[in-house]
């Protein structure tokens, strides 16, 4: 689950004497909605999804959310690839890495005020309404560059502001898979949504380079505004089949006086926060989110360069250990899509984040490249699976008034974990080495294993 470029008071739903919704014996855990909290506005909550979802995977729906996915995905990774080649020729090597860093800091910080949006006006409008702003930035983006040519300020205002809209993007997208597909297909959905996800960021770094060397970044800035109206137009086409209200308020002849004003957003991100909190399965998968992302965003971004470095290889061997990352991610996801963890989810959890570790730790003291690649192989299907079966056990335990916010604090941890865990794996390589560095990250994914591995329902939880 550890990203590159992207849960959890229930009530006793049938006596479970776990308290975990839908479970026998604490061994299921399923998405019977729980009690909401008593300060939650049920008339302000959407209901794009009263009705059941039906459909599988492969069905109409569901294929044009994944690309819509995939096409957002493809506009983003090209304009990143030609906004960091425009900035490393207007300055430097440095100030292009100042820039990234920095452009970023807009979308950590407005996450969880995008979850509070999509849970208030609608997943799913939400989504619409940030790919069609984000086209407009891009035509006005392109129109500035055609007139004024790139300058930095130019450029960095661009990134802040297409990154701050991200953040509406982001929560709303894992708000919105639960909608689409019954409980039985989430895995599976979950699965495809990745392929898209990975296949667009993949083909964006080419079509962004080659658009650039065609008609540079204007030419980019056109083509990813059209990605990004392709992208509203096919998340138009997902509705699921119900109605779709953005805003539920009783009728005034049935109210007992005037409705009252809508929360804030404060109001309703600390709803969130709360909701979490208060609910222990959930405050369980938030930790162990944190620390799977944690022990993986250093070794999978800084490290590979690092690591690189000690065997001798310096890029290009980055790059393949990158390779046999992605391909063991593409491996797992292709095996969630055609044979889905099933009763034994919490088992295979456990296994894959235990493999994680294994395979971090055996990084650290591999010192030839092809083992090593093998290994970030190892590591990339672990890691993958174990985020498979973290973020569907997070989206079942979640109703649909609360989903969204509480996406978005999953999606705070794993962007946070990126720049935390490059600060810490840089500086532990040059105190401590790299093999004691990749011992202690090997050490966090066993934390993450362990703290799953201490609630009973979560251990034994079913995806089925």
């Amino acid at each position: 689950m550890t990203e590159r470029v992207d849960g959890r008071s229930a009530a006793d739903g049938d006596g479970s004497p776990d308290g975990v919704p839908g479970t026998t014996a604490g061994s299921r855990v399923r998405a019977e909605e729980p009690a909401p909290p008593a300060d939650a506005p049920p008339a302000d909550a959407p209901h794009e999804d009263a009705a059941a979802p039906t459909g599988g995977p492969l069905s109409a729906r569901y294929l044009a959310f994944v690309s819509a996915t995939g096409l957002s995905s493809l506009g983003d990774a090209a304009w990143v690839i030609a906004l960091t080649v425009t900035l490393t020729r207007l300055s430097d090597a440095a100030v292009a890495g100042a820039v990234m860093a920095l452009s970023g800091v807009p979308r950590v910080l407005a996450m969880l005020g995008g979850g509070a949006m999509a849970d208030r006006r609608g997943a799913r409008w939400t989504m619409i309404r940030t790919d069609l702003l984000r086209c407009l930035v891009m035509l006005v983006a392109a129109g500035a560059v055609y007139v004024w040519a790139p300058s930095i300020p130019l450029l960095v205002c661009l990134a802040a502001l297409l990154a701050f809209l991200g953040s509406f993007f982001v929560p709303a997208s894992g708000a919105l898979r639960p909608r689409l597909l019954p409980e039985r297909h989430l895995v599976r959905g979950n699965a495809l949504y990745l392929i898209g996800l990975r296949s667009g960021q993949a083909a964006g770094g080419p079509v962004g380079a080659w658009l650039l060397g065609l008609g540079g970044l204007v030419a980019v800035a056109l083509v990813n505004a059209g990605s990004f109206l392709l992208s509203a137009f096919a998340t138009l086409r997902c509705a699921p089949r119900s109605i779709d209200r953005t805003t539920v308020r009783p009728a005034e002849d049935e109210a007992d006086g005037p409705a009252p004003p809508p929360a804030s957003t404060l109001h309703r991100i600390a709803e969130g926060v709360r909701y979490v909190l208060g609910n222990h399965r959930l405050t369980v998968l938030m930790g162990v989110v944190a620390l799977t992302e944690l022990a993986g965003a250093g070794p999978l971004n800084i490290g590979l360069i690092l690591i690189s470095d000690r065997m001798g290889e310096s890029a290009s061997g980055a790059g393949l250990l990158l390779t046999g990352y992605t391909v063991g991610t593409t491996v797992t996801f292709l095996a969630g899509l055609v044979l889905p963890v099933g009763r034994r989810a919490g088992v295979v959890a456990l296994a894959a984040m235990a493999g994680s570790g294994i395979a971090l730790a055996a990084i650290g003291h591999s010192g030839e490249l092809g083992v090593t690649v093998a290994l970030y192989g190892l590591f990339g299907a672990c890691s993958a699976q174990a985020g498979l079966v973290l973020v569907s056990l997070v989206q079942r335990l979640l109703p649909d008034h609360a989903r969204a916010r509480v996406m978005s604090i999953m999606s705070l941890l794993i962007f946070g974990a990126v720049p935390i865990g490059n600060l810490t794996t840089g500086v532990m390589i040059q105190w401590l080495g790299v093999p004691t560095t990749l011992t202690v990250q090997a050490l966090l994914s066993l934390a993450g294993a362990a703290l799953f591995a201490g609630d009973r329902a979560l251990r034994r939880s079913s995806l089925e």
